[in-house]
């Protein structure tokens, strides 16, 4: 813990309070807590001595302003409504609208001390009191209070939280102002009471208020995700656009369509609930332009179920990549950790060094920038120059198919025509030479030709050597059986 002495302008968002309905023909009171003595979302922590300090001296700070931007709340920008601060000048370009009359302090349930504060609004601004009762009316009603601090009694190292007392050195640290506002940093900060019953008669105008039968988002709590980088406008005001624009107010009936409520905001898109299925989800883009919320069209809309999961996503698949992400953020940390404290010690010398390394490696980078377009162009042409010879290629196909079908009939033809002159007809219109020709196998062909001549060839071979063995042929006529021979072959037998 450690004293801190810092002169700052604090303001803190109130959003309980209550209006009451009892007539006054001068002006509207309305009963708000300011502030509590527990941690608000802003990390700042009003001790119970400060609650204390105020409602003793109250004197001091009766009278002080409750204050609006009154053109933005009479024309219903509610999503926007600040403290209108001026970063030059540092001044606050609110309008007074009320006065504080009276501080208490109170014990909620919780064991929380409140500061409470009466407010009289003023009915001299007709459309401002209508505004403000629709606020109330839909539970948007909000304050931020504006406290003067001169320095912090603590500021909690591990937490953060800041501690501001009655005093400090001396000097209060002041409340002057309460504003209404578009989002909340004191949670237990609610309306309590609003008197305006008397609105309607006192100002001759007919007020119809806006009729709900839920809370706002159907009190779902609203999950923020990343930061806007836009100075107008915070996450509370995109959401409370996108809210009236899913859910958008009849200005007949004064009746509020209940359609989707938003679950979760991120910088670009945002994840509403569907009203007659609460287990539909939809992911929806959005864009702003000129402090206005456009969201995309809904064809355009993402379906998922609770979670958001998108539909065919594996969970288990999301859960390992986030675990190996968050330790490969780790590993990371730790070893950018360890490269800051060694470039630490000898930062100078490193420093000339890595920007001699980051000058060659722009060079170079320029270099291979240089030449990859060049090689890109040169692929480029080729893909180009490929594409038209395909082109041609499938012009000319059928074309090719035809000269080949023709080229090889004219083939096929001249080989029958030259194998019909050397091959039996028998032989012409076996498979084997069929099949011969319509290959265009001249290399068999010719091999059944030569088959065919030997077998030719051995057949006539044949023949003759069966000629020889009957015919003898003789020089003379002689009887060539000897006589001894005769007499035994013709001598007669018993």
């Amino acid at each position: 813990m450690r004293n801190i002495k810092r002169e700052k302008i604090i303001s803190l968002k109130s959003k309980n309070l209550e209006l009451n309905s009892t007539s006054n023909d001068v002006y509207m009171e309305l009963s708000m807590c300011i502030l509590t003595d527990q941690p608000n979302l802003n990390k700042l922590k009003f001790n119970d001595n400060y609650i204390k300090g105020v409602v003793a001296n109250k004197d001091k700070f009766i009278g002080i302003p409750l204050v609006v931007n009154r053109t933005k709340l009479e024309n219903g920008f509610f999503a926007s409504l600040d403290h209108e601060l001026d970063k030059h000048t540092s001044l606050l370009k609110t309008d007074t609208i009320g006065t504080f009359v009276d501080f208490r302090e109170e014990m909620d349930a919780d064991g929380a001390l409140k500061l409470m504060g009466e407010v009289r609004i003023l009915k001299r601004y007709p459309t401002v009191c209508e505004s403000i009762i629709e606020l109330y009316e839909s539970g948007d009603l909000e304050f931020s209070c504006e406290a003067m601090v001169y320095g912090y009694e603590s500021i909690d190292d591990e937490t953060g939280i800041r501690s501001v007392n009655y005093e400090f050195e001396g000097k209060v640290n002041s409340l002057f102002g309460s504003c209404i506002v578009s989002e909340p940093a004191e949670v237990k900060s609610k309306p309590t009471l609003l008197i305006a019953q008397a609105l309607e008669k006192d100002l001759g105008e007919e007020i119809r208020m806006t009729k709900t039968d839920i809370g706002f988002n159907k009190d779902i709590e609203i999950t923020y995700h990343g930061k806007l980088e836009l100075s107008s406008l915070k996450f509370s005001d995109v959401s409370n656009q996108i809210y009236n624009i899913l859910n958008p107010i009849n200005p007949r009936s004064n009746f509020r369509s209940y359609n989707y409520y938003i679950q979760e905001m991120y910088v670009d898109h945002v994840i509403v609930e569907d009203e007659d299925d609460y287990k539909v989800l939809f992911k929806i883009n959005y864009k702003i332009e000129n402090d206005i919320v456009i969201l995309d069209d809904k064809e355009n809309w993402i379906e998922g179920y609770k979670g958001f999961i998108p539909k065919g996503v594996n969970v288990d698949e999301l859960i390992e990549a986030r675990e190996k992400s968050e330790t490969e953020a780790a590993t990371i940390t730790t070893e950018l950790n360890a490269r800051h404290k060694e470039a630490t010690e000898k930062m100078e010398e490193e420093v000339k060094e890595l920007n001699s390394k980051i000058e060659e490696l722009d060079r170079q980078v320029k270099e291979l920038n240089s030449a990859l377009v060049g090689k890109q162009e040169e692929i480029q042409t080729l893909e180009e120059s490929k594409k038209e010879l395909n082109s041609k290629i499938e012009e000319l196909e059928p074309y090719k198919s035809k000269v080949e079908t023709a080229e090889k009939e004219r083939q096929i033809n001249e080989l029958q025509s030259k194998y019909q002159k050397v091959l039996t007809e028998e032989s012409m219109q076996s498979e084997e030479v069929v099949q011969a020709i319509n290959e265009l196998n001249s290399s068999k062909l010719d091999a059944i030709v030569v088959a065919q001549i030997l077998s030719k060839s051995s057949k006539g071979e044949e023949e003759e050597q069966k000629e020889e063995t009957v015919i003898v042929t003789a020089s003379a006529q002689q009887d060539l059986i000897p006589q001894s021979a005769k007499e035994r072959l013709y001598a007669p037998r018993n």
